[in-house]
């Protein structure tokens, strides 16, 4: 049977149509609307279009579709029937019967869905009622990422209020995995945009040895275009009740920063019974104030020196010794440059009131500059401290040191560096009643060197060019045997050792260039192998003249392979004094393999690190990680990850044991929502 056709181009005043901008433009004058349906009908006296049959109403890049549709023209009145379909580029809203004011922008759609491709976000419920721009009623509905008729997660709600690019509001919300009802939340509120939007966050919920079972909170406050802020709560069953705040800023002349702020009321500690307070305050900021002076700042402070021992979450924060907060400010003048910063140490290990602070240091430089265009340079450092610790020698100094060079060429084929300096120091203000003292002493030194190379052309492959590299140095150094018992000692720039020493060294360079027909050539340097050594020249050196030798290397065979070490032979005592070996292995689809040993005979440090992720067990991906100390024979940290990864969600369960803690984490993430919960997340953020 022939399908009848009416198509007709009907020009109309009357506002948006549906849920985004694209729905907007549906019955502007300038765009024309286009109706088709098997069998048309219009009603004069009331201007009512009655449409049925394969019903398609069409502007721009908008439609509608059903089997039976009536459209008023004047009051802008569409019902619709029979699989309906409301479709723009970025979203489609469907059901089994639609009735829409196209001039109020509002009306409600039954068995309704809505799908938003970007975020790939499917909606339905029983009814779906558009009260306003964007802004939507959704009874007995359910939201999810992912595709199909049984989606692998799904959130389900008696009532949800949704604002599209604003958030949404549901009441006695479960999480579904398939049908499998699992968590139930009796009010819930989320973020439904990718702009900011205050809410309360989605709680985690864990437990630890140390903490015992952990319930975390949050709420998210927008407070401007430039500045948000995170409030939380944490109930902690073997410790206490703690509460923080994270706030966040970007202002003009490039001023960004955040801080966070925690303090817990701990009430016991490994079981043992305290009434103790703990906080920890942290700031980072960075940016330009008036006359372009740039601040900088990196502030971090805990009033107890276990703070990071009970709530670190990563050896970087659980081992840590001290904490230091440094403020900066500098101008800078073309090649001079004015830094004041105030710098202050605690020391997490014990209660040392001998910690020197630098309060404040201020430096002037002037950068290695030419004279008229010859090949001799001019440099000054200059710098004050006032050094204050709370017990022990406090006082004042200035140190001077203006520095002389040259670049100089040996028949175009040595370069040679000669510098002299002379470093003044002056003291004053000292607790000790003591004199002011100054001692200044002159630094001499001279580098030489040279480079061999040789490039060779294989031709395997996309190799194309092969370049080996030689450039050997030596440097002299020379600082004069000066008694300087008699000042004051604050850091290591109050004693300055004698040398007479000869510096040298080989490097071997290996770098190799790749050519393609689609790609620019690619560079990548095979191999790096430095060897130094020196040699004491001074008096008391007798017997004991060479140095270490030191061998540092760098070996990239592969783009997906990197070989790094860096090791120190004593020769007097015939020793590996120092060695350090790292290796990396992966691939972009995730798998990776490193290893990492550190040895120091001076500090007695013996450990080794590895990592390991698997990822070619898709959709399960491992991820291994273990470091051990050889010197108390122990473990220090171990972590164990295992994630399954869908197309619209993940659920990862990852245990951590270092020291006297485990902890086990499980976290369910959806595309789109984020994590729904975890055991033993960072308090604070700090």
């Amino acid at each position: 049977m022939l399908r009848n056709f009416f198509s007709l181009v009907i020009l109309v005043l009357c506002p948006s149509l549906l849920m985004a901008a694209d729905w907007n433009r549906v019955g502007e004058r300038d765009i024309p609307v286009q109706l088709e349906a098997d069998q048309l009908d219009y009603d004069r006296e009331r201007g009512i279009y009655t449409a049925t049959g394969d019903v398609r109403l069409i502007q721009g890049d908008v439609e509608v579709r059903g089997q039976v549709l009536q459209w008023s023209q004047q009051t802008g009145q569409l019902d619709a029937q029979g699989d309906v379909r409301l479709i723009s580029p970025d979203e489609e809203l469907s059901g089994s019967r639609a009735s829409y004011n196209l001039q109020t922008g509002t009306g409600t759609v039954e068995q309704g869905r809505i799908f938003l491709r970007d975020e790939n976000l499917h909606v339905q419920g029983e009814s779906i009622e558009k009260r306003g721009d964007n802004e939507y009623h959704i009874k007995q509905g359910t939201f999810t990422t992912c595709d199909g008729d049984v989606p692998s997660w799904k959130f389900g709600a008696s009532e949800m209020d949704v604002t599209l690019g604003g958030y949404a509001r549901a009441r006695n919300m479960v999480f579904y995995l398939k049908n499998i009802p699992s968590l139930y939340f009796p009010y819930m509120i989320y973020p439904a945009k990718s702009e900011r939007e205050s809410g309360l966050l989605i709680p985690r919920v864990g437990y630890s040895d140390k903490r015992g079972f952990q319930y975390s909170g949050a709420y998210y406050q927008v407070l401007g275009i430039n500045q948000d802020a995170t409030l939380f709560v944490d109930y902690l069953t073997e410790m206490g009740f703690g509460k923080g705040i994270e706030y966040r800023y970007v202002f003009g002349r490039d001023n960004a920063g955040e801080a966070r702020a925690y303090h817990i009321d701990v009430d016991q500690v490994d079981g043992v019974s305290v009434d103790e307070e703990r906080y920890a305050l942290e700031w980072q900021h960075s940016g330009v104030l008036p006359w372009q002076v740039r601040m900088s700042v990196d502030a971090e402070y805990v009033n107890d020196d276990d703070y990071f021992e009970d709530f670190g979450e990563v050896a970087e924060d659980y081992n840590k010794d001290k904490v230091q907060s440094i403020l900066s400010l500098s101008k800078n003048w073309g090649k001079a440059n004015l830094v004041g910063l105030l710098k202050y140490t605690k020391d997490l290990e014990v209660d040392d009131p001998t910690t020197l602070q630098l309060l404040p240091r201020v430096s002037f430089d002037i950068t290695r500059q030419r004279f008229r265009g010859s090949s001799f340079y001019y440099a000054m450092e200059n710098e004050y401290t006032h050094f204050w610790r709370r017990e022990g020698l406090t006082g004042e100094r200035l140190m001077l040191r203006p520095v002389l060079s040259a670049s100089l060429q040996l028949w175009d084929v040595f370069a040679i560096a000669p510098e002299i300096a002379y470093r003044e120091r002056l003291y004053w203000g000292l607790s000790d009643d003591g004199d002011p003292q100054d001692e200044g002493l002159p630094e001499l030194s001279v580098k030489i060197n040279t480079r061999l190379q040789k490039i060779y052309a294989p031709g395997i492959g996309s190799l194309n060019k092969l370049r080996h590299s030689l450039e050997p140095e030596v440097k002299y150094i020379f600082v004069p045997e000066e008694d300087q018992a008699h000042l004051p000692y604050f850091d290591s720039d109050d004693r300055i050792a004698e040398a007479n020493r000869l510096e040298y060294a080989l490097v071997q360079r290996l770098t190799a260039r790749f050519d393609s027909e689609a790609e620019e050539p690619l560079y990548r340097e095979l191999l790096y192998l430095r060897l130094s050594q020196s040699y004491d020249l001074t008096g008391e050196a007798q017997g004991q003249r060479f140095g270490a030798l030191r061998a540092e290397a760098t070996l990239l065979p592969f783009s997906w392979v990197a070989l790094k070490s860096d090791t120190t032979f004593a020769v007097d005592s015939g020793d590996w004094s120092k060695l350090s070996a790292e290796v990396d292995i992966g691939d972009p689809n995730g798998n990776m393999l490193s290893g990492d040993y550190r040895y120091d005979q001076a500090e007695d440090i013996e450990y080794a690190a590895v990592d390991l992720s698997v990822a070619f067990l898709k959709p399960v991906y491992l991820h291994y990680q273990q470091r051990y100390d050889f010197t108390e024979e122990e473990q220090l940290e171990q972590v164990i990850r295992v994630e399954y990864r869908q197309q619209c969600w993940s659920a990862e369960l990852s245990y951590r044991e270092h020291e006297d803690d485990r902890s086990v984490m499980l976290t369910f993430t959806m595309k789109g929502i984020g994590s729904v919960g975890g055991v033993g997340g960072n308090l604070g953020g700090i």
